[in-house]
Protein backbone atom coordinates (compact mmCIF):
# COMPACT_ATOMS: atom_id res chain seq x y z
CA UNK A 1 0.00 0.00 0.00
CA UNK A 2 2.87 2.38 0.94
CA UNK A 3 4.61 1.47 -2.31
CA UNK A 4 1.59 2.53 -4.44
CA UNK A 5 1.25 5.73 -2.40
CA UNK A 6 4.89 6.56 -3.11
CA UNK A 7 4.43 5.98 -6.87
CA UNK A 8 1.32 8.18 -6.94
CA UNK A 9 3.15 11.02 -5.15
CA UNK A 10 6.10 10.70 -7.50
CA UNK A 11 3.87 10.81 -10.60
CA UNK A 12 2.03 13.87 -9.23
CA UNK A 13 5.33 15.75 -8.76
CA UNK A 14 6.53 14.76 -12.24
CA UNK A 15 3.18 15.79 -13.79
CA UNK A 16 3.27 19.16 -12.04
CA UNK A 17 6.88 19.70 -13.18
CA UNK A 18 6.11 18.94 -16.84
CA UNK A 19 2.91 21.06 -16.85
CA UNK A 20 4.89 23.99 -15.36
CA UNK A 21 7.61 23.57 -17.96
CA UNK A 22 4.97 23.40 -20.74
CA UNK A 23 3.20 26.54 -19.45
CA UNK A 24 6.51 28.43 -19.13
CA UNK A 25 7.50 27.33 -22.61
CA UNK A 26 4.17 28.50 -24.04
CA UNK A 27 4.39 31.89 -22.29
CA UNK A 28 7.96 32.32 -23.57
CA UNK A 29 6.78 31.54 -27.10
CA UNK A 30 3.94 34.08 -26.83
CA UNK A 31 6.35 36.76 -25.58
CA UNK A 32 8.53 36.10 -28.63
CA UNK A 33 5.50 36.49 -30.91
CA UNK A 34 4.63 39.80 -29.20
CA UNK A 35 8.15 41.10 -29.74
CA UNK A 36 8.26 40.00 -33.40
CA UNK A 37 4.85 41.48 -34.27
CA UNK A 38 5.69 44.75 -32.56
CA UNK A 39 9.29 45.27 -33.76
CA UNK A 40 9.66 43.46 -37.09
CA UNK A 41 7.35 45.82 -39.10
CA UNK A 42 9.31 48.80 -37.69
CA UNK A 43 12.63 47.26 -38.76
CA UNK A 44 11.22 46.51 -42.21
CA UNK A 45 10.07 50.14 -42.50
CA UNK A 46 13.50 51.45 -41.51
CA UNK A 47 15.06 49.23 -44.15
CA UNK A 48 12.69 50.73 -46.75
CA UNK A 49 10.99 47.42 -47.48
CA UNK A 50 7.80 48.17 -49.53
CA UNK A 51 4.57 48.26 -47.53
CA UNK A 52 3.05 45.54 -49.76
CA UNK A 53 5.77 43.14 -48.56
CA UNK A 54 5.23 44.17 -44.95
CA UNK A 55 1.52 43.38 -45.38
CA UNK A 56 2.35 39.95 -46.84
CA UNK A 57 4.64 39.19 -43.91
CA UNK A 58 1.89 40.18 -41.43
CA UNK A 59 -0.62 38.00 -43.28
CA UNK A 60 1.75 35.03 -42.89
CA UNK A 61 2.06 35.83 -39.17
CA UNK A 62 -1.73 36.11 -38.96
CA UNK A 63 -2.18 32.55 -40.21
CA UNK A 64 0.45 31.36 -37.76
CA UNK A 65 -1.29 33.14 -34.84
CA UNK A 66 -4.60 31.59 -35.86
CA UNK A 67 -3.06 28.10 -35.77
CA UNK A 68 -1.61 28.88 -32.34
CA UNK A 69 -5.03 30.27 -31.30
CA UNK A 70 -3.18 33.26 -29.83
CA UNK A 71 -5.72 36.11 -29.60
CA UNK A 72 -3.28 38.97 -28.93
CA UNK A 73 -1.07 37.83 -31.79
CA UNK A 74 -4.07 37.78 -34.15
CA UNK A 75 -5.06 41.29 -33.06
CA UNK A 76 -1.55 42.66 -33.60
CA UNK A 77 -1.31 41.11 -37.08
CA UNK A 78 -4.59 42.81 -38.05
CA UNK A 79 -3.42 46.13 -36.52
CA UNK A 80 -0.17 45.95 -38.53
CA UNK A 81 -2.04 45.19 -41.77
CA UNK A 82 -4.44 48.07 -41.06
CA UNK A 83 -1.51 50.44 -40.44
CA UNK A 84 0.21 49.58 -43.72
CA UNK A 85 -3.12 49.68 -45.58
CA UNK A 86 -4.07 53.25 -44.63
CA UNK A 87 -0.51 54.35 -45.42
CA UNK A 88 -1.03 52.89 -48.90
CA UNK A 89 -4.31 54.79 -49.16
CA UNK A 90 -6.47 51.68 -48.78
CA UNK A 91 -8.81 52.90 -46.06
CA UNK A 92 -11.38 50.17 -46.72
CA UNK A 93 -8.85 47.39 -46.03
CA UNK A 94 -7.62 49.24 -42.94
CA UNK A 95 -11.11 49.56 -41.38
CA UNK A 96 -11.92 45.97 -42.29
CA UNK A 97 -8.87 44.64 -40.39
CA UNK A 98 -9.48 46.91 -37.42
CA UNK A 99 -13.10 45.72 -37.18
CA UNK A 100 -11.92 42.10 -37.07
CA UNK A 101 -9.29 42.96 -34.44
CA UNK A 102 -11.90 44.72 -32.29
CA UNK A 103 -14.32 41.77 -32.47
CA UNK A 104 -11.52 39.44 -31.29
CA UNK A 105 -10.65 41.92 -28.54
CA UNK A 106 -14.24 41.89 -27.20
CA UNK A 107 -14.22 38.09 -27.10
CA UNK A 108 -10.89 37.93 -25.23
CA UNK A 109 -10.88 41.24 -23.35
CA UNK A 110 -9.54 39.82 -20.07
CA UNK A 111 -6.45 38.44 -21.86
CA UNK A 112 -5.53 41.61 -23.79
CA UNK A 113 -3.13 44.23 -22.35
CA UNK A 114 -3.84 47.99 -22.32
CA UNK A 115 -1.09 48.78 -24.85
CA UNK A 116 -2.70 46.52 -27.45
CA UNK A 117 -6.17 48.02 -26.83
CA UNK A 118 -4.76 51.57 -27.02
CA UNK A 119 -2.87 50.80 -30.23
CA UNK A 120 -6.02 49.37 -31.86
CA UNK A 121 -8.02 52.56 -31.17
CA UNK A 122 -5.12 54.75 -32.26
CA UNK A 123 -5.03 52.98 -35.65
CA UNK A 124 -8.78 53.56 -35.95
CA UNK A 125 -8.16 57.26 -35.28
CA UNK A 126 -5.41 57.39 -37.92
CA UNK A 127 -7.57 55.65 -40.54
CA UNK A 128 -10.46 58.05 -39.92
CA UNK A 129 -8.05 60.98 -40.21
CA UNK A 130 -7.02 59.77 -43.69
CA UNK A 131 -10.72 59.50 -44.61
CA UNK A 132 -11.32 63.05 -43.29
CA UNK A 133 -13.80 61.82 -40.65
CA UNK A 134 -12.27 63.98 -37.94
CA UNK A 135 -14.98 63.81 -35.26
CA UNK A 136 -14.99 60.01 -35.38
CA UNK A 137 -11.19 60.06 -35.43
CA UNK A 138 -11.11 62.23 -32.30
CA UNK A 139 -13.50 59.87 -30.53
CA UNK A 140 -11.18 56.92 -31.17
CA UNK A 141 -8.16 59.07 -30.29
CA UNK A 142 -9.73 59.73 -26.86
CA UNK A 143 -10.19 55.98 -26.37
CA UNK A 144 -6.54 55.44 -27.31
CA UNK A 145 -5.49 58.07 -24.75
CA UNK A 146 -7.69 56.51 -22.05
CA UNK A 147 -6.14 53.06 -22.42
CA UNK A 148 -2.69 54.55 -23.12
CA UNK A 149 -2.71 56.11 -19.65
CA UNK A 150 -3.21 52.63 -18.19
CA UNK A 151 0.02 51.25 -19.72
CA UNK A 152 2.29 50.20 -16.85
CA UNK A 153 5.69 50.60 -18.56
CA UNK A 154 6.54 54.33 -18.12
CA UNK A 155 8.75 54.69 -21.23
CA UNK A 156 6.26 52.88 -23.45
CA UNK A 157 3.36 54.90 -22.04
CA UNK A 158 5.08 58.26 -22.64
CA UNK A 159 6.14 57.33 -26.16
CA UNK A 160 2.67 56.08 -27.04
CA UNK A 161 0.87 59.10 -25.52
CA UNK A 162 3.22 61.37 -27.48
CA UNK A 163 1.97 59.66 -30.64
CA UNK A 164 -1.66 60.03 -29.44
CA UNK A 165 -1.24 63.77 -28.78
CA UNK A 166 0.42 64.34 -32.17
CA UNK A 167 -2.44 62.64 -34.00
CA UNK A 168 -4.95 64.55 -31.90
CA UNK A 169 -3.29 67.78 -33.01
CA UNK A 170 -3.69 66.69 -36.67
CA UNK A 171 -7.44 66.21 -36.18
CA UNK A 172 -7.73 69.57 -34.41
CA UNK A 173 -5.90 71.36 -37.23
CA UNK A 174 -8.51 70.07 -39.65
CA UNK A 175 -11.22 71.38 -37.33
CA UNK A 176 -9.47 74.81 -37.26
CA UNK A 177 -8.78 74.59 -33.52
CA UNK A 178 -5.20 75.87 -33.87
CA UNK A 179 -4.44 76.75 -30.24
CA UNK A 180 -5.53 73.33 -28.96
CA UNK A 181 -3.58 71.63 -31.76
CA UNK A 182 -0.34 73.47 -30.83
CA UNK A 183 -0.95 72.69 -27.15
CA UNK A 184 -1.13 68.93 -27.84
CA UNK A 185 1.95 69.06 -30.07
CA UNK A 186 3.97 70.67 -27.28
CA UNK A 187 2.59 68.16 -24.76
CA UNK A 188 3.71 65.43 -27.16
CA UNK A 189 7.18 66.95 -27.40
CA UNK A 190 7.51 67.08 -23.61
CA UNK A 191 6.81 63.35 -23.40
CA UNK A 192 8.99 62.26 -26.31
CA UNK A 193 11.05 64.56 -28.55
CA UNK A 194 10.55 62.78 -31.86
CA UNK A 195 11.31 64.06 -35.34
CA UNK A 196 7.61 63.74 -36.17
CA UNK A 197 6.49 66.10 -33.37
CA UNK A 198 9.29 68.60 -33.99
CA UNK A 199 8.39 68.67 -37.70
CA UNK A 200 4.72 69.34 -36.98
CA UNK A 201 5.47 72.21 -34.58
CA UNK A 202 7.66 73.74 -37.32
CA UNK A 203 4.77 73.28 -39.76
CA UNK A 204 2.43 75.05 -37.32
CA UNK A 205 4.53 78.21 -37.66
CA UNK A 206 4.84 77.75 -41.46
CA UNK A 207 1.19 77.07 -42.33
CA UNK A 208 -1.20 77.90 -39.51
CA UNK A 209 0.27 80.77 -37.49
CA UNK A 210 3.04 82.02 -39.82
CA UNK A 211 6.29 82.86 -38.08
CA UNK A 212 9.32 81.92 -40.19
CA UNK A 213 11.80 82.53 -37.36
CA UNK A 214 9.98 80.17 -34.98
CA UNK A 215 9.59 77.64 -37.81
CA UNK A 216 13.35 77.74 -38.49
CA UNK A 217 14.15 77.03 -34.83
CA UNK A 218 12.14 73.78 -34.93
CA UNK A 219 13.46 72.84 -38.40
CA UNK A 220 17.02 73.17 -37.08
CA UNK A 221 16.05 70.91 -34.15
CA UNK A 222 14.72 68.41 -36.69
CA UNK A 223 17.99 68.48 -38.68
CA UNK A 224 19.84 67.82 -35.42
CA UNK A 225 17.64 64.79 -34.68
CA UNK A 226 18.32 63.39 -38.19
CA UNK A 227 22.09 64.00 -38.04
CA UNK A 228 22.45 62.48 -34.56
CA UNK A 229 19.87 59.74 -35.32
CA UNK A 230 18.13 60.57 -32.03
CA UNK A 231 15.27 58.13 -31.39
CA UNK A 232 16.14 56.56 -34.79
CA UNK A 233 13.63 58.34 -37.06
CA UNK A 234 12.29 56.15 -39.88
CA UNK A 235 12.18 57.00 -43.59
CA UNK A 236 8.58 58.21 -43.46
CA UNK A 237 9.31 60.66 -40.61
CA UNK A 238 12.37 62.00 -42.46
CA UNK A 239 10.31 62.34 -45.65
CA UNK A 240 7.62 64.35 -43.80
CA UNK A 241 10.32 66.56 -42.24
CA UNK A 242 11.81 67.37 -45.67
CA UNK A 243 8.32 68.14 -46.96
CA UNK A 244 7.85 70.72 -44.17
CA UNK A 245 11.30 72.16 -44.90
CA UNK A 246 10.24 72.53 -48.54
CA UNK A 247 7.14 74.41 -47.35
CA UNK A 248 9.40 76.74 -45.37
CA UNK A 249 11.45 77.58 -48.49
CA UNK A 250 8.26 77.92 -50.55
CA UNK A 251 7.09 80.62 -48.12
CA UNK A 252 10.51 82.24 -48.56
CA UNK A 253 9.90 82.07 -52.36
CA UNK A 254 13.07 80.02 -52.71
CA UNK A 255 11.42 77.54 -55.09
CA UNK A 256 14.62 75.83 -56.22
CA UNK A 257 15.59 74.90 -52.65
CA UNK A 258 12.01 73.84 -51.97
CA UNK A 259 12.17 71.47 -54.99
CA UNK A 260 15.45 70.00 -53.66
CA UNK A 261 13.83 69.14 -50.31
CA UNK A 262 10.68 67.81 -52.02
CA UNK A 263 12.77 65.45 -54.14
CA UNK A 264 14.49 64.25 -50.95
CA UNK A 265 11.05 63.75 -49.42
CA UNK A 266 10.01 61.67 -52.44
CA UNK A 267 13.24 59.65 -52.26
CA UNK A 268 12.66 58.68 -48.61
CA UNK A 269 9.00 57.90 -49.33
CA UNK A 270 9.72 56.04 -52.58
CA UNK A 271 9.75 52.47 -51.29
CA UNK A 272 7.28 52.90 -48.44
CA UNK A 273 4.75 54.58 -50.75
CA UNK A 274 2.75 56.46 -48.12
CA UNK A 275 0.14 57.54 -50.65
CA UNK A 276 -1.51 60.48 -48.90
CA UNK A 277 1.91 61.96 -48.14
CA UNK A 278 3.02 61.42 -51.77
CA UNK A 279 -0.05 63.32 -52.93
CA UNK A 280 0.91 66.30 -50.72
CA UNK A 281 4.46 66.28 -52.11
CA UNK A 282 3.13 66.28 -55.70
CA UNK A 283 0.80 69.16 -54.92
CA UNK A 284 3.62 71.33 -53.53
CA UNK A 285 5.90 70.37 -56.43
CA UNK A 286 3.25 71.57 -58.89
CA UNK A 287 3.14 74.97 -57.10
CA UNK A 288 6.96 75.19 -56.99
CA UNK A 289 7.41 74.42 -60.72
CA UNK A 290 4.59 76.79 -61.61
CA UNK A 291 6.20 79.65 -59.66
CA UNK A 292 9.64 78.71 -61.04
CA UNK A 293 8.21 78.86 -64.60
CA UNK A 294 8.91 75.19 -65.44
CA UNK A 295 5.60 74.36 -67.19
CA UNK A 296 6.76 70.93 -68.40
CA UNK A 297 7.51 69.71 -64.88
CA UNK A 298 4.34 71.34 -63.60
CA UNK A 299 2.27 69.37 -66.13
CA UNK A 300 4.15 66.12 -65.36
CA UNK A 301 3.47 66.30 -61.63
CA UNK A 302 -0.08 67.51 -62.21
CA UNK A 303 -0.76 64.24 -64.08
CA UNK A 304 0.80 62.25 -61.22
CA UNK A 305 -1.26 64.20 -58.72
CA UNK A 306 -4.61 63.75 -60.51
CA UNK A 307 -4.06 60.02 -60.97
CA UNK A 308 -3.11 59.55 -57.31
CA UNK A 309 -5.94 61.81 -56.09
CA UNK A 310 -8.56 59.82 -58.04
CA UNK A 311 -7.20 56.56 -56.66
CA UNK A 312 -7.26 57.91 -53.09
CA UNK A 313 -10.78 59.32 -53.40
CA UNK A 314 -12.05 55.98 -54.68
CA UNK A 315 -10.39 54.18 -51.77
CA UNK A 316 -11.65 56.76 -49.26
CA UNK A 317 -15.20 56.43 -50.59
CA UNK A 318 -15.11 52.66 -50.05
CA UNK A 319 -13.56 53.20 -46.63
CA UNK A 320 -16.21 55.75 -45.69
CA UNK A 321 -18.97 53.38 -46.85
CA UNK A 322 -17.49 50.62 -44.70
CA UNK A 323 -17.10 53.06 -41.79
CA UNK A 324 -20.72 54.15 -42.11
CA UNK A 325 -21.77 50.49 -42.00
CA UNK A 326 -19.58 50.01 -38.94
CA UNK A 327 -21.04 53.07 -37.24
CA UNK A 328 -24.57 51.96 -38.16
CA UNK A 329 -23.83 48.51 -36.75
CA UNK A 330 -22.51 50.09 -33.54
CA UNK A 331 -25.63 52.27 -33.32
CA UNK A 332 -27.82 49.21 -33.89
CA UNK A 333 -25.95 47.34 -31.14
CA UNK A 334 -26.27 50.37 -28.87
CA UNK A 335 -30.01 50.57 -29.60
CA UNK A 336 -30.38 46.85 -28.92
CA UNK A 337 -28.44 47.22 -25.71
CA UNK A 338 -30.51 50.30 -24.77
CA UNK A 339 -33.78 48.51 -25.53
CA UNK A 340 -32.61 45.49 -23.56
CA UNK A 341 -31.68 47.74 -20.63
CA UNK A 342 -35.06 49.51 -20.83
CA UNK A 343 -36.84 46.13 -20.93
CA UNK A 344 -34.89 44.86 -17.90
CA UNK A 345 -35.54 48.03 -15.90
CA UNK A 346 -39.19 48.13 -16.99
CA UNK A 347 -39.61 44.50 -15.92
CA UNK A 348 -37.99 45.29 -12.57
CA UNK A 349 -40.19 48.35 -12.06
CA UNK A 350 -43.37 46.45 -12.99
CA UNK A 351 -42.32 43.56 -10.72
CA UNK A 352 -41.66 45.96 -7.85
CA UNK A 353 -45.02 47.67 -8.43
CA UNK A 354 -46.78 44.29 -8.42
CA UNK A 355 -44.96 43.26 -5.25
CA UNK A 356 -45.84 46.60 -3.68
CA UNK A 357 -49.50 46.27 -4.71
CA UNK A 358 -49.65 42.72 -3.31
CA UNK A 359 -47.99 43.94 -0.11
CA UNK A 360 -50.37 46.91 0.18
CA UNK A 361 -53.36 44.62 -0.52
CA UNK A 362 -52.16 42.20 2.14
CA UNK A 363 -51.50 45.03 4.63
CA UNK A 364 -54.89 46.60 3.87
CA UNK A 365 -56.67 43.28 4.48
CA UNK A 366 -54.62 42.78 7.62
CA UNK A 367 -55.50 46.29 8.76
CA UNK A 368 -59.20 45.69 8.05
CA UNK A 369 -59.00 42.44 9.97
CA UNK A 370 -57.32 44.17 12.92
CA UNK A 371 -59.92 46.97 12.82
CA UNK A 372 -62.77 44.41 12.77
CA UNK A 373 -61.18 42.46 15.60
CA UNK A 374 -60.61 45.71 17.53
CA UNK A 375 -64.22 46.71 16.98
CA UNK A 376 -65.35 43.29 18.21
CA UNK A 377 -63.10 43.57 21.27
CA UNK A 378 -64.28 47.14 21.96
CA UNK A 379 -67.90 46.08 21.53
CA UNK A 380 -67.34 43.09 23.80
CA UNK A 381 -65.59 45.29 26.38
CA UNK A 382 -68.38 47.83 26.16
CA UNK A 383 -70.92 45.08 26.77
CA UNK A 384 -68.88 43.73 29.66
CA UNK A 385 -68.50 47.26 31.06
CA UNK A 386 -72.25 47.83 30.85
CA UNK A 387 -72.90 44.52 32.61
CA UNK A 388 -70.26 45.38 35.20
CA UNK A 389 -71.68 48.85 35.64
CA UNK A 390 -75.16 47.39 36.12
CA UNK A 391 -73.78 44.85 38.55
CA UNK A 392 -71.77 47.48 40.46
CA UNK A 393 -74.75 49.79 40.40
CA UNK A 394 -76.90 47.08 41.95
CA UNK A 395 -74.27 46.21 44.57
CA UNK A 396 -73.72 49.89 45.29
CA UNK A 397 -77.43 50.33 45.90
CA UNK A 398 -77.34 47.36 48.30
CA UNK A 399 -74.43 49.00 50.15
CA UNK A 400 -76.31 52.28 50.38
CA UNK A 401 -79.28 50.47 51.80
CA UNK A 402 -77.15 48.57 54.36
CA UNK A 403 -75.56 51.90 55.40
CA UNK A 404 -78.93 53.53 55.81
CA UNK A 405 -80.12 50.59 57.91
CA UNK A 406 -76.96 50.73 60.01
CA UNK A 407 -76.59 47.02 59.29
CA UNK A 408 -73.66 45.26 61.01
CA UNK A 409 -72.78 43.52 57.68
CA UNK A 410 -72.18 46.91 55.97
CA UNK A 411 -68.39 46.97 56.46
CA UNK A 412 -67.91 43.39 55.36
CA UNK A 413 -69.95 43.99 52.20
CA UNK A 414 -68.00 47.23 51.52
CA UNK A 415 -64.70 45.28 51.73
CA UNK A 416 -66.02 42.83 49.13
CA UNK A 417 -67.02 45.56 46.68
CA UNK A 418 -64.23 48.08 47.36
CA UNK A 419 -61.37 46.11 48.98
CA UNK A 420 -58.65 48.68 48.16
CA UNK A 421 -60.15 51.47 50.28
CA UNK A 422 -59.54 49.79 53.64
CA UNK A 423 -56.17 48.39 52.48
CA UNK A 424 -54.87 51.87 51.59
CA UNK A 425 -56.14 53.30 54.89
CA UNK A 426 -54.47 50.56 56.92
CA UNK A 427 -51.18 51.31 55.11
CA UNK A 428 -51.43 54.90 56.37
CA UNK A 429 -52.35 53.80 59.91
CA UNK A 430 -52.48 50.09 60.81
CA UNK A 431 -54.16 50.96 64.15
CA UNK A 432 -57.43 52.01 62.55
CA UNK A 433 -60.40 50.17 64.09
CA UNK A 434 -63.36 48.59 62.32
CA UNK A 435 -65.45 51.49 63.54
CA UNK A 436 -62.94 53.90 61.95
CA UNK A 437 -63.01 51.94 58.68
CA UNK A 438 -66.82 51.83 58.63
CA UNK A 439 -66.89 55.61 59.22
CA UNK A 440 -64.45 56.11 56.32
CA UNK A 441 -66.63 53.84 54.14
CA UNK A 442 -69.68 56.00 54.78
CA UNK A 443 -67.72 59.15 53.85
CA UNK A 444 -66.27 57.42 50.73
CA UNK A 445 -69.83 56.55 49.60
CA UNK A 446 -70.64 60.29 49.69
CA UNK A 447 -72.81 60.50 52.78
CA UNK A 448 -72.83 63.89 54.53
CA UNK A 449 -72.29 64.42 58.28
CA UNK A 450 -76.03 64.90 58.65
CA UNK A 451 -76.72 61.57 56.84
CA UNK A 452 -74.17 59.70 58.96
CA UNK A 453 -75.66 61.17 62.13
CA UNK A 454 -79.13 60.00 61.04
CA UNK A 455 -78.03 56.43 60.05
CA UNK A 456 -75.90 55.87 63.17
CA UNK A 457 -78.25 57.60 65.62
CA UNK A 458 -75.58 60.11 66.61
CA UNK A 459 -75.58 63.81 67.25
CA UNK A 460 -74.35 65.97 64.36
CA UNK A 461 -71.66 67.40 66.65
CA UNK A 462 -70.50 63.90 67.53
CA UNK A 463 -70.00 63.16 63.83
CA UNK A 464 -67.85 66.31 63.46
CA UNK A 465 -65.75 65.31 66.48
CA UNK A 466 -65.33 61.82 64.98
CA UNK A 467 -64.13 63.34 61.69
CA UNK A 468 -61.64 65.51 63.57
CA UNK A 469 -60.19 62.47 65.37
CA UNK A 470 -60.01 60.57 62.08
CA UNK A 471 -57.97 63.40 60.50
CA UNK A 472 -55.44 63.10 63.33
CA UNK A 473 -55.18 59.33 62.83
CA UNK A 474 -54.63 59.91 59.11
CA UNK A 475 -52.24 62.86 59.72
CA UNK A 476 -54.50 65.28 57.84
CA UNK A 477 -54.99 68.98 58.50
CA UNK A 478 -58.36 70.51 59.37
CA UNK A 479 -58.48 72.14 55.96
CA UNK A 480 -58.43 68.78 54.12
CA UNK A 481 -61.74 67.54 52.79
CA UNK A 482 -62.07 63.94 53.98
CA UNK A 483 -64.31 62.88 51.09
CA UNK A 484 -61.87 64.22 48.43
CA UNK A 485 -58.93 62.62 50.22
CA UNK A 486 -60.58 59.22 50.48
CA UNK A 487 -61.77 59.30 46.84
CA UNK A 488 -58.29 60.28 45.62
CA UNK A 489 -56.80 57.50 47.68
CA UNK A 490 -58.70 54.84 45.77
CA UNK A 491 -60.82 56.23 42.95
CA UNK A 492 -62.57 53.04 42.00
Amino acid sequence: MKYFKYIFQHLTVVGFFFSSVLLFSQNLKYREYDSILLNKPKEMGKNNIPREKIILWNKEMLEKMKKENYARGIIWAHINIANQSWNLGNAEESIKNLNIAESILHKNESEIDFFTIAKLYQEYSQAYYIMKLYDTGLRYNSKAGYYGNKIEDKDRKEKFLSYVYTLRANHLYEKKDLDSALYYLKQSSLLYESLSTTSQIANHYIEYQPNQNSAKIYLDQGMHIISTKKHEPNSYQISVFYYYYAQYFFKEKNYEKAIVYLNQALQYNKKLKTVDHTKNIYKLLISCYKNAGNLEKEKEYLEYYIKLKDSLENSHTKGVELSIKTIEREKTEENKSFKKTIFIYSTLVVSLILVLLVYLYYQNNKKKKVILESKEIISRKEDETKVLERRISGVHEDLIQLAKNNDISFLEKFHEVYPNVSQKLLVINPDLTKDNLAFCALIWLGFSSKDIAEFTFMQHRSVQIKKSRLRKKLNLGSDVDLYQFLKSLVDN
